[in-house]
């Protein structure tokens, strides 16, 4: 797998679109389909985004090191004013977070509690589904042309806003593949009038939902995309950009570049995201949210203690 970790110093750039330059495009929270699609449980981290898990606790990318003290839910997330969480850096043996084993994902303890958090993804049916992807800031930039074809696009240097877009689940690179545990992937095709994203750097800790059942849930927090990409198998001239076709291009870093054959149809970028379901459990076990299923349970042995009392 070559990809880069999308961060960048002071965070950057955000999600970009195929369809839109407009660094206003998406910037508050998703309507019509996409309404409660986990905009509402998103904070600002620094210059990074994270997002509520439980009652006192968030997540995001652990690559990213540590944004300040205090996570801060604006009313931009939430339209209520905006509510500062400050990290309990005593909690976890005086660190304040926990980096799960094996993952690139980190939980924040904060001393304040959350009024709402959002529902982890549990199940293992991503493959496919539409997402909505969120990250920071940005837009696009400079256009990629091969010749006389268009290939994507560099991504402007952004002001740390969030936006939201949507893509699809395409694959998974198994732990086996990657150093940090199980990756969603999504590929950034070329899909007019679909709010199609890609990522860049700045977005990574951003997070990806999917509908299950009519609840959108957590199914994963933003690591890293395909790259460095250049025209021969060198480091010198590489360069990041969101390619709707890198065909034609050299891919990695040295001394692994891979070419990338043009060919009639699109070869789309990739972006990948630590997968929440097979982190969920662990996860629960720290934030004491019940898994759905233990919640049944709770609530069958209430209904049968009050039967009984009748």
């Amino acid at each position: 797998m070559a990809a880069w970790v999308v961060m960048g110093p002071m965070a950057a750039q955000g999600v970009l679109f195929y369809d839109s330059a407009d660094a206003g495009h998406n910037t508050g929270a998703p309507t019509g389909t996409y309404v409660d699609s986990g905009w509402q449980y998103l904070g600002a981290f620094g210059s990074f985004v994270g997002t509520a898990i439980g009652p006192n606790y968030f997540i995001t990318a652990a690559h990213i090191g540590v944004q300040g003290s205090s996570f801060i839910q604006t009313s931009t997330f939430t339209g209520q004013p905006d509510v500062s969480y400050t990290i309990d850096a005593t909690a976890f043996s005086g660190v304040g977070y926990y980096d799960l084993p094996g993952t690139d994902l980190r939980l924040y303890r904060t001393m304040e509690s959350f009024a709402n958090w959002a529902p982890l993804y549990e199940g293992s049916a991503e493959l496919g589904q539409t997402a909505v992807v969120t990250g920071n800031g940005g837009a696009r930039a400079s256009e990629i042309w091969l010749g006389p074809d268009l290939k994507g696009w560099t991504a402007s240097v952004g002001n740390g806003t969030t936006r939201w877009g949507t893509n699809a689940i395409s694959g998974f690179v198994p732990d086996f593949f990657s150093p940090v545990g199980d990756l969603l992937v999504a590929d950034f095709n070329a899909l007019p009038s679909t709010d199609e994203v890609m990522l860049t750097s700045g977005d990574s800790g951003g997070a990806v939902f999917i509908n299950d059942g009519g609840i959108w849930k957590l199914a994963g927090v933003n690591y890293a995309v395909d790259g460095a990409f250049n025209t021969s198998p060198t480091n010198i001239g590489a360069f990041s950009a969101a390619l709707f076709d890198k065909g034609g291009y050299w891919e990695g870093e040295d001394p692994t570049w891979q070419f990338n054959p043009d060919l009639p149809a699109d070869t789309p970028s990739s972006f990948y995201a630590s997968r929440i379901s097979s982190s969920a459990a662990a996860i629960n076990g720290i934030t004491g949210v019940p898994e759905p299923g233990s919640a049944l349970l709770v609530l069958a042995v209430g209904s049968c203690l009050r039967r009984r009392r009748r």
